[in-house]
């Protein structure tokens, strides 16, 4: 068993959120460019081949999304 002292866990707490932090602000820019994206698929008429381009792109970005949000989402020491 992992014994800290309340400093050590509030350092390494800190990283962890300083991490998180980033792992958000890139979902952050990830799901603006999905709304872009969405945004232009909804104001041009677009092909079929545009439409699937455009959905890939956006499967693409959301499992990103989701892989950043599991990298970080909990901090190792608080995992049960």
């Amino acid at each position: 068993m992992l014994v800290l002292s309340n400093d050590d866990y509030l350092t390494l707490k800190l990283e962890w959120a300083k991490l998180r932090i980033e792992k958000l602000d890139e979902i952050e820019a990830k799901l603006r460019k999905m709304k872009e994206l969405a945004e232009f698929a909804r104001d041009y008429k677009l092909s079929k081949k545009q439409i699937d381009l455009v959905n890939a792109k956006i499967h693409k970005f959301q499992q990103e999304i989701l892989d950043l949000d599991e990298q970080s989402r909990t901090f190792w020491l608080d995992a049960h």
